[in-house]
């Protein structure tokens, strides 16, 4: 079984222990182990390692086991419950088995494998932390790599229309300039223009996805997005509402478009129920662990019924290979 790291004094004595953080301790072990499974009794093996002093009495201590082993297996259940076909896991009746379904990865069930293995790199998560199991620099530019083209297709989902990947580096490898009015040519809503005192060598302004949905009459006052794609611990500080709001089209615009753009943010994280609203106060509309890998599915019937043009679309078969890849390795190990 790999070495995933099982944090117990985060869960001991809280109030709200981070269920969220058992839940992938369980398909972490499930989706890295030869078996391809993992129980909600390895959380208890590990809770009843940790030291005694830890515990205020035996009851406590038996009582926080049973709490968080169910917790992570009811979370468990809820991503299951919404993701349906874009999750890579099952688990049995009774809820004590976690199965790793990886021999029949579609690109759903990989945009979740990619976003839970982002979740918990040593930089915002321990259960990774050993060497053997950590993903390599090389696996970590990837992974995120091809985080931002999930992304992308999320968001064309989302709009249900064409989809643009404008974060550096972008696929085509244009520049900033040449990038933003290729897009603008077809948007037809303002016209790309620095203005004095902007950047010199921006890289993409805060804006790693456009998206727009037309209308048939090739007016303004469309739905465009204007999406920030954030896979650090401190996504909830790269907010772009204001930016897109104000900044991002007096700078670069003449005439600035009068269509506004919505603000989108999109992480790899699986985040609380009870953070939520207070996540989207923040940074706008949000597309996370528990919605991306269903609106990548989504894309992919816009790509082949309708022939909807989403960015890099191509590259996303090769994000299961490297998934793949890593996986094989740390089994091996």
């Amino acid at each position: 079984m790999p070495p995933i790291y099982f944090p117990s004094d985060e869960f001991v004595g809280r109030p709200r222990p981070d269920l969220d953080r058992a839940a992938d301790y369980l398909e972490l072990r499930a989706a890295l182990s030869r078996t391809g499974q993992s129980f909600s009794s390895d959380i208890v093996d590990v809770l009843e390692q940790a030291s005694e002093d830890e515990y205020p009495n035996v009851d406590d201590e038996i009582t926080t086991r049973e709490e968080v082993a169910n917790g992570a297996v009811n979370r468990i259940g809820s991503r299951w419950r919404v993701l349906e076909e874009a999750y890579p896991f099952e688990f049995d009746t009774g809820g004590d088995t976690v199965t790793f379904t990886g021999q029949q990865l579609n690109l759903g069930r990989t945009a979740y494998l990619v976003s839970l293995l982002l979740s918990n790199l040593r930089a915002v998560s321990p259960l990774l932390q050993d060497p053997g199991v950590h993903p390599c620099p090389a696996e970590v530019s990837s992974f995120r790599q091809h985080f931002q083209y999930f992304a992308t297709a999320a968001i064309a989902a989302e709009v249900q229309g064409p989809a643009w990947s404008f974060g550096s580096p972008r696929p085509d490898g244009s520049g900033f300039l040449p990038k933003l009015s290729q897009i603008w040519e077809i948007l037809k809503d303002g016209a790309v223009e620095p203005q004095p005192g902007a950047p010199e060598r921006p890289q993409d302004d805060g804006v790693d996805v456009f998206a727009w949905r037309e209308h048939v009459d090739g007016l303004p006052g469309f739905l465009l997005v204007a999406a920030q794609v954030a896979t650090g611990g401190n996504w909830k500080d790269k907010s772009i509402k204001n930016q897109v709001a104000d900044v991002f089209r007096s700078r670069w615009f003449h005439p600035e478009p009068v269509t506004a753009m919505v603000p989108y943010h999109v992480i790899p994280f699986a985040r609380p129920d009870v953070k939520f609203r207070d996540d989207v106060r923040v940074v706008g509309n949000l597309l996370h662990r528990l919605r991306v890998p269903r609106r990548v599915l989504e894309a992919g019937e816009l790509v082949k019924r309708d022939n909807v043009t989403v960015e890099a679309f191509d590259r996303l078969g090769a994000a299961a290979a490297c998934v793949e890849t890593y996986m094989q390795r740390v089994r091996a190990a």
